[in-house]
């Protein structure tokens, strides 16, 4: 009926909510087609790619004799070398489906030699290793420790100080501070945690490492490093998913 308008905002909705509309009646009942073009798009919003093989799962046990001859054709695009080693091993690896399919089990293969075969990383589809964005979603912005001063970067007091801005309400909250107060301190987001990796409090250079849960609005110290480093680099290997706001944001 020519509603561009309205197609726009339910491709929209199904991005954002994507988990939540995979466990409808109408998501289950989708052609083979639809269900293809639909896990293939970068934008849904989803914490792991394994939320997204468990929705083709769910799809094809809705009714296994007539869809599991696709469950080749739509593993191919699932990213699964996005998937963590353990979940690939003990679920993907084992399901029934999977392990009597040849098709499949070369699927599995190839994402559990992304993990174990860096160098062969560059000869695989790029889609599978792109991690999925959802451009309908603002991010947010965390600012984390630092220093107290502005007249001079080597003085000051070390802050363990956490805020969040959201671009959306355009404004600053303040989160749980950290264990720690940090200046120079590495920071990285993996699975929807934030990680702060050694810096400077003020007297000593720091090995510890915290990690910030922000559906908790929780800090929790982890293994310490082997080495103490401020000014450090980090960064994950692939980000999958993207922070949440803190507990106490709405």
């Amino acid at each position: 009926m020519m509603c561009a308008l309205l197609y726009d905002a339910a491709n929209s909705f199904i991005h954002q909510h994507f988990v939540e509309v995979s466990m409808s009646e109408e998501f289950l009942a989708l052609p083979l087609e639809d269900v293809l073009e639909l896990v293939s798009r970068d934008e849904l919003n989803v914490k792991s790619e394994e939320q997204v093989f468990e929705a083709v799962l769910a799809w094809v046990r809705y009714d296994r004799d007539q869809r599991g001859p696709c469950l080749p054709e739509l593993l191919s695009n699932i990213r699964l070398p996005l998937c963590r080693p353990q979940f690939l091993s003990d679920r993907v690896q084992q399901d029934d489906l999977v392990r009597c399919c040849h098709k499949c089990r070369d699927l599995v293969d190839e994402a559990k030699d992304y993990h174990l075969m860096p160098e062969r990383r560059p000869h695989l589809p790029a889609f599978r290793t792109r991690p999925r964005c959802c451009t309908s979603i603002a991010g947010l912005i965390y600012a984390v420790g630092g220093l107290n001063s502005a007249a001079n970067f080597y003085a000051g007091d070390s802050l363990n100080v956490v805020e969040v801005f959201d671009p959306v309400a355009n404004r600053w909250e303040k989160c749980h501070p950290m264990s720690t107060a940090r200046s120079r301190v590495g920071v990285a987001v993996v699975n929807g945690l934030l990680y702060a990796i050694g810096g400077y409090d003020g007297q000593l250079r720091l090995s510890t490492v915290e990690v910030y849960n922000p559906e908790t609005d929780t800090w929790t110290r982890v293994r310490s490093m082997n080495s103490k480093r401020r000014y450090s680099g980090s960064g994950p290997e692939h980000t999958a998913g993207h922070l949440s706001p803190p507990a106490h944001v709405s």
